[in-house]
């Protein structure tokens, strides 16, 4: 048998299955009571399971869209916040001391300190254990609130 006769073939088969599922008519003809039963209790299951997954989908939607007005709303906070003109003598000392440095140190130094500081205390090393974790973490914000105080200081001077 040639192959263009066996193509020729399966392209009549596949024509009239296809031609087969317009066909008029009930679709559960032939099926028991019972079966039809099953079918139809299957069909209006999935109807609830529809209804449930469009209710999730909404529900997702809306805490996206609550966590998207939230985030908005702390930049547009963070923003209407002028930069603090003068910072306490006491919270430089304290960010220096943050980053291991003696005051007066220069915006260089500042920033090799922050880089060492956090390549020894980022998160992303204690990820195995939660509580070194949660601490690393802290640590790490204090570090960055030190850095941003000090370089915006230092550079309004």
């Amino acid at each position: 048998m040639s192959i263009t006769r066996r193509f020729l073939d399966l392209a009549r088969a596949n024509i009239t299955d296809f031609s087969q599922a317009f066909r008029k008519g009930d679709p559960l003809e032939g099926l028991s009571d019972e079966e039809r039963r099953v079918i139809d209790e299957e069909v209006e299951r999935d109807t609830v399971g529809t209804k449930a997954g469009k209710r999730a989908r909404q529900v997702r939607d809306a805490a996206e869209e609550m966590w998207d007005r939230a985030f908005e709303a702390s930049q547009r906070a963070a923003g209407n916040n002028p930069p603090r003109q003068r910072s306490s003598e006491a919270e430089r000392l304290r960010w220096y001391r943050t980053l291991e440095l003696e005051p007066g140190a220069s915006l260089e130094e500042i920033r090799r300190s922050y880089r060492r500081l956090l390549k020894q205390y980022h998160p992303d090393r204690f990820a195995k254990d939660p509580e070194k974790y949660k601490v690393a973490t802290e640590v790490t914000r204090n570090i960055t609130v030190a850095y941003d105080g000090l370089t915006t200081l230092l550079e309004q001077r």
